[in-house]
């Protein structure tokens, strides 16, 4: 990540024989398996961690909406989302998976500021599930020796707010929140000021104008989206893309050896 910067900091040319990998929340997983992979090839592996998550204080909505539909206890019922729009759930006529995408983008372009009560009070109590009094197992998140561990060992570990809520979702009062105290989070538990930050989902429409802004004024230098498309001179520091991990190998050996990129240009 320091290398990338200095590059995009000085004007330089990115080598197209670099790599970087990034990976988002900070569950356990990232820690015990992830990681260890990355180590046995000597390769860094930097984290986005939900500084909420490792202080044990939430699970991410969208993992509670997939929790919540897999424990449902009736199979119909409507469902009043944040936006004021209500949803039919038929989980006879509609798969529990095809449920959950469709509930999440929903609520992507909702209000979230109270999304996690909504939650509770709304989609789980019409699911008939009870809301776990602890952190899942399948959702317990690796802890802040952990990410230190991480950090000697090379790897980096910077914020990704502190509770996953879509920013541009949220007013000014609320953004500043999430991305002051994630990075007040991450400092205070590792001992350094992280300078790199990845937006909630990462769509161009996840975050706005004045979250890029409170990034700034924050000392922030470089965020990262989800647009797939590869780092360049010249790019937003404040919107850098990355490519997601394809499903399958010869889509993730294309992206990795820039094939991407020349189907890009022959399209032009």
């Amino acid at each position: 990540m320091d290398e990338l910067w200095q590059s995009l900091c000085h004007g330089q040319r990115i080598s197209s024989r670099s790599v970087m990998f990034t990976i988002d929340d900070g569950f356990h997983d990232h820690h015990d398996v992830a990681a260890k992979v990355f180590d046995e090839f000597g390769f860094p592996l930097n984290f986005f961690v939900i500084t909420g998550l490792l202080d044990q204080q939430l699970w991410p909505w969208d993992d509670q909406v997939t929790y919540a539909l897999k424990h449902a206890g009736v199979e119909h019922t409507d469902i009043r989302l944040p936006s004021g729009a209500v949803y039919s759930i038929n989980l006879e006529d509609k798969s529990a998976g095809a449920t959950v995408r469709e509930i999440r983008d929903a609520l992507k372009i909702s209000p979230q500021a109270q999304v996690y009560q909504w939650l509770r009070e709304e989609l789980f109590a019409k699911l008939q599930v009870d809301f776990p009094s602890t952190i899942p197992q399948e959702y317990q998140p690796m802890s802040w020796t952990d990410a230190r561990l991480l950090r000697e060992r090379g790897h980096g570990v910077y914020p990704h707010t502190r509770s996953h809520r879509i920013l541009s979702t949220l007013d000014l009062t609320e953004k500043r929140e999430e991305i002051r105290n994630s990075l007040e989070r991450v400092g205070a538990e590792l001992g350094y000021s992280p300078q790199v930050f990845a937006y909630p989902t990462g769509r161009p429409a996840d975050y706005d104008g004045d979250d890029v802004e409170e990034l700034r004024q924050a000392g922030f230098n470089m965020a990262f989206n989800t647009v797939p498309a590869y780092v360049k001179q010249g790019q937003d520091q404040y919107q850098l893309p990355r490519f997601s991990l394809p499903e399958n190998t010869a889509d993730f050996l294309q992206i990795v050896n820039r094939f991407e990129a020349l189907k890009e240009k022959l399209r032009r």
